[in-house]
């Protein structure tokens, strides 16, 4: 039987408990494990906490994509289903994506969460750093229990094997961290116990940088005995790509068109940043449509035409337009420097205040099956920070996260059902023409996460950095 200590206080999770509570001296290590969560908040270097948006890359399996909790109105072709399902499509695929063979906390498969953050250095550690995560990353510890855990004095260690990476603090006391467990239903008879202790753990990257993806291990450690229990994965650092955009602003009448004022913001601090990409607005250029109207009969008859034009004959035109006359487009010494093919390195946004359907914004595949370098974005998606973002990502090589076929990405969700910048704001309902679903689909409702999706999945920041327009040496 097991001795017992009666004390006053014991802190953990937040809350005191009171006294005749018992701190048990338990002589066995209980089984659990941990778990790195994104946290809510995010302290930038004026020291100020805002709440997440993007500011940094965070990936992690979640429970909704491989379990049935989430009730799935039609799957992607319109079929209604109105069940729980598993929000990725194939679960077992995308629990192979996560899975880390290296760490086996008391037998248990162990998934991984994915960090992304720009290493803190000087220009001579390396020129290519950056202040945007100065104060480090707060994040937000998970402890699954694998069996009944109790109030003992077991301690946990936070190790990395490199010494630029900063974790404060090293070392937390279980009993620190948990207190009324939390029961999540994951469908099927399955449950999950845990206990969430937020903002517990700051990690920064200072100093230097690494060519491996680094890892932080935790270890659970009583009376002599010592478990691997948890582990985070920092994105490597070493090569910080960029990626070039030109703005265009397309004018067709008397007054210029206006833009999201944050969309730069957006590009550089909210989105592939969680890619150690900088995107960044080389060149903000007007090309004004009027005035090239006078001497060019063909942009006449296309002004004329417009409003019953298709989303792709309009962006045809204007990046044909543009590759004639405009002021910085690609080189005209070989045509592997035209906008949309292999050899360009800048990303071509234009934004115009034309109209076509209830399109927002739109990017084109080729007949390769190659993302364009070039997108553009329509008057009703001028203010949606999201149809921005997520228009470049199709133009850095990100298809939709419900795309299937020969198009689909490396995993495939239902429409709507995720936090991800290239799954759309609304969830798909019935076909309008169950013939031809190509005329598109009735909304079953919004998006849960509309406002607020700001993630990239960890697989597609190795898809951003591979794509033919990043440059990797500058």
């Amino acid at each position: 039987m097991a001795r017992t200590l009666v004390i006053d206080t014991i802190e953990a999770a937040g809350r005191s408990f009171s006294s005749g509570k018992e701190l048990v001296i338990n002589p066995i290590l209980k089984k659990f494990m941990i778990h790195f969560r994104r946290g809510k908040t995010f302290t930038n270097k004026k020291k100020y906490t805002t709440t997440y948006a993007g500011q940094y890359g965070f990936d992690w399996l979640r429970d909704e994509y491989i379990y049935p909790i989430v009730e799935v109105t039609h799957d992607n072709n319109g079929v209604a289903i109105k069940a729980k399902k598993p929000l990725c499509l194939d679960p077992t695929a995308l629990k192979t994506e996560y899975l880390d063979t290296s760490i086996k906390p008391h037998g248990s498969d162990y998934y991984p969460a994915w960090i992304s953050i720009f290493p803190h250095t000087t220009t001579k550690e390396f020129e290519h750093g950056s202040d945007m995560h100065e104060k480090g990353v707060d994040l937000n510890l998970e402890i699954e229990e694998l069996e009944d855990l109790v109030i003992d004095r077991t301690t946990l260690s936070f190790l990395c094997g490199n010494s630029l990476v900063k974790i404060t603090p090293e070392k937390l006391n279980l009993k620190d961290l948990i207190g009324t467990a939390k029961i999540k239903d994951l469908g099927l008879g399955n449950k999950r116990k845990y206990h969430l202790a937020e903002n517990k753990i700051n990690i920064k990257f200072k100093g230097g940088t690494s060519g491996i993806d680094e890892e932080v291990k935790v270890f659970a450690e009583l009376n002599g005995t010592k478990e691997e229990v948890g582990k985070l994965i920092i994105y490597k650092t070493n090569e910080i790509p960029k990626a070039e955009i030109v703005a265009v602003n397309v004018i067709t009448t008397n007054n210029k068109t206006i833009i999201k004022d944050d969309y730069q913001f957006l590009f550089k601090n909210q989105s592939f940043n969680q890619a150690l990409v900088r995107a960044e607005v080389k060149v903000d250029t007007e090309f004004n449509l009027v005035e090239l109207e006078k001497t060019n009969p063909s942009i006449g008859h296309f002004l004329k035409n417009v409003k019953t034009m298709k989303s792709k004959d309009i962006k045809k035109d204007l990046v044909d337009f543009y590759e004639k006359f405009g002021e910085h487009s690609p080189p005209k010494g070989s045509h592997i420097n035209y906008i949309g093919t292999k050899g360009t390195t800048r990303t071509y946004l234009f934004y115009t205040d034309f109209t076509a359907g209830n399109v927002l914004g739109s990017c084109s595949l080729d007949a390769n099956k190659n993302w364009g370098n070039s997108y553009i974005i329509y008057k009703a998606g001028l203010e949606d920070g999201h149809t921005i973002v997520h228009e470049a990502g199709h133009s850095f090589g990100l298809p939709h996260v419900f795309q299937g076929g020969s198009y689909a990405g490396k995993h495939t969700f239902y429409h709507g059902y995720t936090d991800n910048y290239m799954d759309y704001t609304w969830q798909l309902g019935r076909p309008i023409d169950s013939k031809d679903l190509s005329k598109g689909f009735y909304s079953s409702g919004n998006n849960k996460y509309k406002g607020k999706m700001f993630s990239l999945f960890k697989w597609q920041w190795d898809v951003i950095r591979k794509d033919r327009s990043i440059i990797e040496k500058y």
